[in-house]
């Protein structure tokens, strides 16, 4: 599966982004797909057989809406201060025999199969992508009416589960609400009318905007869905990001005007805030943006073996800087410069290297796109900032 088209066939992929994608829910049946290729029983209980990877934090039992407490399902005998308790698998199986639901986070870790669709989502929406699979069995609601702080796409892999969708859907939420009576009462009352009901079968897959209120219902037999929850960057990561640029200017570190003086704070407050807009709607900044964006996915684990990577070696030959400006990042040496882009960190990091690979430079910045690099590479050479090394048996230079 290599794009978002082949994951949610045979719905057609830009119908999806124009019309679906952060908008309004839908159900995308895919009976002809039949049962999934990414997860099963068999290859589920094969995961939970990975014993080491689950804890209190990365396994959760769930009943009636409630969070097992960690001594019911955990082994805590032996555990050390800030330690995380291991699941306990005869304490989880007693759980789940009396209706209890599974919840296994961040299976994407561990299961290539499913990081495979994670990255296809990364890649697709520029967001960061956690995959959770939910067990439950007949009959059983783990959860009541709620909605989710990231856009959501469910895929049913076996058995069969009804959701049901309502038409509120909260505004942008970032805080999750705290749990507890008052909170499931006030969902309940402000879930709005039931907007469909998706009847989800082996293959099926549900997208729900972030906030759009829904709750879940196990058919007659056991179900397993894998829930891969999509979080993009929100403008609220945009203050860190101009954080970090305006405190290399004095006027952001000078100290404020006494706030008893308005007229001087007024005025002092009007000039920080039209650096801020300049800043902000700077090509530099525009750079940020994406590298942050860029910085959400999570790194492919193809290691590729046994072919072993021949490194390609460079050393820098002439001193040089990478420059911000607002028309973007350069580096700037005695005759010249060159633009950066997106390839700033990592030559940031290169300059300060008496040696490095190409495959150094690479892993340093995952999130630099390894054409973009090598055309700004080629640059450097160019410009003699930095040359190709031959290397020595033992690692010297030839």
């Amino acid at each position: 599966m290599k794009d978002l088209a082949g994951f949610i066939a045979p719905f057609d992929a830009d119908t999806f982004r124009s019309q679906y994608f952060g908008r309004r829910p839908v159900h995308i049946r895919r009976e002809a797909a039949g049962r999934s290729a990414i997860l099963c029983w068999q290859r589920f209980n094969e995961l939970l057989g990975i014993t080491p990877y689950w804890n209190e934090d990365t396994l959760k039992v769930y009943f009636r809406n409630r969070a097992a407490l960690r001594e019911n399902y955990c082994d805590t005998g032996d555990l050390r201060p800030g330690g995380k308790a291991p699941a306990d698998p005869a304490k989880v199986k007693a759980l789940l025999g009396l209706g209890a639901s599974l919840i296994a986070n961040h299976v994407h870790r561990i299961c290539p199969e499913v990081a495979t669709i994670a990255h296809v989502l990364e890649r697709e929406f520029a967001a960061r992508v956690a995959a959770n699979v939910y067990c439950s069995f007949k009959g059983v609601q783990a959860f009541g009416t709620h909605f989710d702080l990231h856009d959501v796409f469910a895929l049913q892999v076996e058995g069969e589960k009804t959701w049901r969708v309502y038409e509120a859907r909260a505004d942008a939420p970032v805080v999750p609400l705290p749990p507890g009576d008052e909170i499931e009462k006030w969902l309940t009352t402000s879930r709005g009318p039931l907007l469909f009901e998706a009847d989800m079968k082996p293959g099926d897959i549900l997208y729900l905007p972030r906030g759009q209120y829904h709750d879940a219902l196990t058919g007659a037999q056991a179900s397993l869905h894998v829930s891969f929850g999509v979080s993009p960057a929100t403008g609220l990561a945009l203050f860190k990001l101009l954080e970090s640029v305006v405190t290399q200017e004095s006027a952001f570190r000078q100290y404020l005007p006494d706030a008893r003086n308005p007229a001087e704070l007024r005025d002092r407050l009007a000039l920080l805030g039209e650096r801020i807009k300049t800043v902000m709607t700077s090509q530099a900044f525009a750079t940020d943006v994406l590298n942050h964006q860029r910085g959400l996915a999570g790194a492919s684990a193809d290691y590729g073996l046994p072919v072993q990577p021949s490194p390609v070696w460079y050393s820098i030959a002439r001193r040089a800087q990478v420059v911000r400006r607002d028309s973007g990042y350069v580096a700037v040496f005695e005759e010249g410069e060159i633009d950066l882009g997106a390839t700033h960190p990592t030559v940031e990091w290169i300059l300060k290297q008496r040696l490095f690979s190409l495959g150094d430079a690479l892993a340093r910045n995952t999130s630099v796109d390894p054409a973009e690099l090598r055309g700004v590479l080629a640059q450097l050479i160019a410009a003699s900032v930095i040359v190709e090394t031959k290397m020595r048996a033992g690692g010297g230079q030839g």
